[in-house]
């Protein structure tokens, strides 16, 4: 069933949020003040997926990343830089405030886009037809997002992704999901990689050229 739904304000996880008759109802990507066509979701009774914005905000703009909207990384590039601040900053004056602290002293938000991401959790899946993923999980499911970058990245973490494409496709026989941790070092890239099993001595000294390729400070 498509409902339109009118945008009250955001949650904490950056989803819009629209007052009906049954309680809060929650739209990903969707923004204060739009209003939305959205259609239901199985399994989750108080959110709905959009379909269309019918009606949108001044404060919506162009996302920096191509990945956006289907990688589940990011909640809200959508936003201006400004208002994304103010909700962010609220946030923690909100939860000081539960905690009986004194919020008034909380500051603006420093913006560290770019800069600030050291770390970064990939993932590798084989689909179907054996076809190889490397990427992060898309919004609230299993389906993995194979991405070539990602913008938010600090820019020690260049090569990560590179790196972790050559990684999964070394462990061929890979049955499990792999999780590739990458976290920028003052000595370069360190690597923790998880879910691979127990590896054979040929895989073991495969991983130990592909971490010469790339330079990597440990794996």
């Amino acid at each position: 069933m498509v409902e339109r739904l009118t945008i009250a304000r955001l949650g904490r996880r950056g989803d819009g949020i629209a007052d009906t008759p049954g309680g809060p109802v929650y739209v990903p990507f969707a923004l204060p003040g739009e209003t939305v066509e959205a259609e239901s979701w199985p399994g989750h009774p108080d959110r709905r997926l959009p379909i269309k914005i019918e009606h949108a905000s001044p404060e919506r703009i162009a996302p920096v990343c191509p990945h956006f909207g289907t990688c589940g990384g990011c909640a809200l590039q959508h936003w201006t830089a400004v208002r994304y601040r103010d909700w962010k900053r609220g946030l923690v004056v909100e939860a000081l405030s539960q905690a009986g602290l004194d919020a008034s002293v909380v500051d603006d938000l420093i913006d560290a886009h770019g800069e600030g991401r050291r770390r970064a959790v990939l993932h590798a899946r084989r689909g179907q037809g054996d076809v190889l993923k490397v990427g992060f999980a898309a919004p609230r499911a299993h389906l993995i997002i194979a991405i070539d970058r990602c913008p938010i990245l600090a820019p020690a973490l260049d090569g990560a992704l590179p790196a972790a494409w050559a990684i999964a496709e070394t462990i061929e026989t890979m049955g499990k999901p792999l999780d590739i941790q990458v976290t920028a070092t003052e000595s370069g890239l360190d690597v923790d990689l998880r879910g691979s099993g127990p590896l054979a001595a040929a895989a073991t000294t495969a991983l130990a050229r592909v971490a010469g390729q790339h330079r990597l400070a440990r794996l």
